[in-house]
């Protein structure tokens, strides 16, 4: 009996690990098993923008807003997700408190993707260390 259960116990241990670290093909490539869900890349920037619209929300993030990106910085290696934005009007979402934030305040803060690939709609431009400049 217990080399019957010893057993059992080796190869559940080896299933798992076989499932963890992937399967290999006949053709000797291994393939990853992913999850159900998806991160966005890891990414930031340096952002000086002018708000255009605010909306507070009553699900998701409290904060919806419309900012002209004025001025990007890249941080450390990290990809910048409004590189390509400077001049142009994004939206953003929040959690930051902005009651005292009004149309055409100009603010400093940082901006990254946030959300689900996999989620139709999932990614998201998120603001944070919001600072009226």
């Amino acid at each position: 009996m217990k080399r019957l259960l010893l057993a059992v116990i080796v190869f559940t241990i080896l299933c798992l690990t076989v499932i963890s670290g992937g399967c290999t093909t006949s053709a000797g490539t291994t393939t990853t098993i992913k999850p159900d869900g998806g991160s966005v890349v890891n990414s930031d920037s340096f952002v000086t923008v002018e708000i255009k619209a605010i909306t507070q929300q009553s699900t998701g993030y409290p904060w919806k807003l419309d900012v002209l990106i004025q001025s990007t910085q890249d941080v450390d290696s990290l990809p910048n997700p409004v590189k390509d934005s400077v001049g142009k009007v994004v939206t953003v979402f929040t959690d930051e408190n902005l009651t005292s934030c009004k149309v055409n305040d100009v603010v400093n803060a940082k901006i990254k993707y946030v959300g689900d690939v996999n989620t139709p709609g999932g990614i998201r431009l998120y603001m944070y260390n919001i600072a009226l400049k």
